[in-house]
């Protein structure tokens, strides 16, 4: 409800996702903010490449005329919203409570190592 006039804005401007992601990997690198910001920018980054690979598998089942069981894909739809979710909500969650969101496996760790020790 907040943030109807932002979504619509945002739906409305042709690649604006793009852009916003090209937005978070620029001020990840940038060391004028604070460190737990370019963590957070790094993290979303990570978060959202992750997601590309459940949406390439499906691509390609898909046209390589396999037809998967609805259950399974029904199951790993799920799975993959749910996962999203855990990690959107416990990095939200950390932040409001001051603490750093670096518990998410592999993600985590990568976001660490790509802002470096500064």
């Amino acid at each position: 409800l907040l943030l109807g006039g932002f979504h619509g804005f945002f739906n409305s401007v042709p690649l604006s996702s793009f852009g916003l992601f090209l937005l978070f990997a620029f001020q990840s690198r940038n060391m004028d903010l604070s460190r737990a910001v370019r963590f957070n920018f790094q993290q979303a980054i990570l978060i959202d490449i992750a997601l590309i690979f459940p949406e390439l598998f499906s691509s390609i089942s898909g046209s390589a005329g396999q037809n998967l069981p609805r259950i399974v894909l029904e199951t790993s739809s799920n799975l993959v919203f749910y996962t999203y979710a855990a990690a959107i909500g416990y990095s939200v969650i950390s932040n409001l409570l001051g603490e750093k969101p670096d518990q998410i496996p592999v993600l985590s760790e990568a976001a660490e190592q790509s802002i470096g020790p500064m």
